[in-house]
């Protein structure tokens, strides 16, 4: 049977460069996932590999490693696991600044001069971003690991269908956890928990 791979990015709440995940996978011949804030998520990626009985291995993309990707890659995998019902063989490669030869790839780049920078600071002082944008509501969605894999994906895009006067933010982990997936709304102040 054929092991499946499959890169697993941690986002910021300020989003990943998904084209740049997409891409490396692609050159890889892998799949990928996202540990949170955005899809696929990594029961996305394990609900396909079970379809198909193919055993996945998981590669953590951080660099430096990153302790905390590696330890919630293990509990998605375990609440998967446990609300799948399934044994499928799920394993982790340990990060990729482990691996043989990057540390060569780190000196190449030592060798180089680099590209002059260019950018302006007009970004700094741009007066849209001193502009509150217009909004009836302000709406913060968890995006941590237990909120993604409780379904916030579906829960932001339903809030941004259903309530498109409101601004709304993705957020990273607002606590608490087991009654996710979460939203709070301002100026009230309400937690609206398990949606």
């Amino acid at each position: 049977m054929t092991r499946r791979y499959v890169l697993v990015a941690r986002p910021t709440p300020s989003g990943v460069d998904l084209r740049a995940v997409e891409a490396l996978a692609e050159s890889c011949g892998v799949g990928y996932a996202l540990l949170d804030q955005e899809e696929p998520t990594i029961h996305t990626a394990l609900d396909t590999a079970a379809r198909d009985g193919s055993p996945v291995t998981l590669i953590p993309l951080a660099v430096p490693r990153d302790r905390y990707l590696e330890t919630w890659i293990a509990r998605a995998v375990a609440n998967w696991r446990e609300t799948r019902g399934s044994e499928l063989d799920v394993r982790i490669t340990d990060g990729i600044d482990t691996a043989a030869g990057f540390a060569d790839v780190v000196r190449s780049r030592m060798s180089e001069d680099g590209a002059p920078v260019t950018a302006s600071p007009r970004a700094f002082r741009s007066p849209a971003w001193s502009e509150i944008p217009d909004h009836t509501s302000h709406i913060l969605v968890c995006r941590g690991p237990r909120c993604t894999v409780y379904g916030a994906g579906e829960l932001h895009r339903t809030l941004r269908r259903d309530h498109p006067d409101a601004l709304i933010t993705p957020t990273g982990c607002l606590n608490p956890c087991n009654l996710g997936p979460l939203y709070i709304t301002y100026p009230d102040g309400e937690w609206h928990t398990r949606v």
